[in-house]
């Protein structure tokens, strides 16, 4: 593979700036929770076969057993949706997975906390937005809530169309308005509101933080009276994603897609057709897009060959050749001993050089 010349880097570092401008959207995938230690698909596969056959009924044994045969060959989702879970190993599989993300997000939380750690998100929010205030429009499909810790954590707020800390409600309307710090007057008397900086979440997936109260969505920060609401891997996935709060959080993300300007995905595997149907056409009609990714999942690479102004950064695994491999189309070259595929790496190295 060809290396990128130091000329060549500094063109490139020049040309990743200008992705950062007014209107990015920035798609999170479970890339960045693992790359904070919380468990990966594989991790979580192992975690439920240990655990969901001790709860299921017999009848449902002979489903579970077909699913855990292709857990190895096919991967979590992949067995999901070969083999339908009943209704007993759907619920099973929701509770096992909440607790398993809680129990990891608390452990990387608390080092937060205690000032041994800071997440990589964090450093990536001074420069996400080029308008004051700062706001930023991020869509995740990971359940934890490590993006709303680190938000938090430097002073923004946090718009996830969830209003209250113990009793909440899905109220975009009012979550809106809560990111309102003051109101300012002009020459002639008009008034103007002035925002906090703060982040617009979109979570099509759900949060550990969510959960039903009869017919109505409900947050806490107290803990969950009921399994949190979450959407698991396989055909469950697309049948609740279109039920509240799923279908405001997908219909909202989705629309911000539509009128970015430029696209930032980390640790996104294109691997949910919730957001595939808007983000997969925008990429591929020429919008700026940059991936910054340990590897590639095969649906990324086919994303990337075939969208113009679309470029990846990716973690050389050739240990005699270390370093970022920039991917265009069907080229790549190595940036050497250069660690630009991790978003902290890249802040340092590209954002604040």
């Amino acid at each position: 593979m060809d290396t990128i010349s130091v000329s060549e880097q500094n063109t490139l570092a020049c040309e990743l700036q200008s992705i950062f401008s007014d209107r990015l959207v920035v798609v999170i995938g479970s890339g960045l929770s693992c790359a904070e230690g919380l468990p990966s698909m594989s991790a979580l596969a192992t975690e439920l076969t240990s655990k969901v056959p001790l709860v299921i009924p017999d009848s449902d044994k002979a489903t579970w057993a077909a699913i855990e045969a292709a857990l190895v060959s096919d991967g979590l989702e992949s067995a999901l949706l070969k083999h339908p879970p009943t209704d007993a190993i759907e619920m099973a599989i929701i509770h096992f997975t909440a607790a398993f993300v809680h129990s990891k997000e608390q452990e990387v939380i608390t080092e937060c906390v205690i000032g041994t750690r800071k997440l990589k998100i964090a450093s990536l929010l001074p420069h996400i937005s080029a308008v004051t205030p700062k706001i930023a429009r991020i869509i995740t499909t990971n359940y934890d809530r490590l993006i709303e810790f680190a938000t938090e954590s430097e002073g923004w707020g946090v718009d996830s169309m969830m209003v209250g800390r113990y009793w909440g409600k899905h109220n975009p309307d009012l979550s809106n308005k809560l990111m309102i710090k003051g109101v300012s007057s002009g020459n002639k008397g008009a008034t103007r509101l002035i925002y906090r900086n703060h982040i617009k979440l979109f979570k099509p997936h759900g949060s550990l933080d969510w959960f039903m109260s009869g017919d109505t969505p409900m947050t806490s920060s107290m803990g969950f009276p009921s399994d949190p609401l979450i959407i698991t891997p396989g055909v469950g996935k697309y049948k609740r994603g279109y039920g509240q709060p799923f279908d405001a959080h997908r219909e909202r993300g989705n629309a911000a897609i539509d009128n970015a300007s430029s696209i930032l995905c980390i640790g996104y595997g294109f691997n949910d057709d919730h957001l595939q149907t808007h983000l997969s056409p925008k990429l591929k009609s020429g919008t700026k897009a940059l991936l910054l990714t340990h590897s590639l999942s095969p649906k990324a690479q086919a994303v990337v060959s075939q969208s113009e102004n679309c470029i990846a950064l990716v973690n050389s695994t050739d240990v005699k050749n270390p370093g970022t491999i920039v991917i265009r189309g069907m080229s790549k070259i190595l940036i050497p001993n250069v660690g630009w595929w991790d978003v902290e790496n890249f802040v340092k190295g590209v954002l604040t050089s």
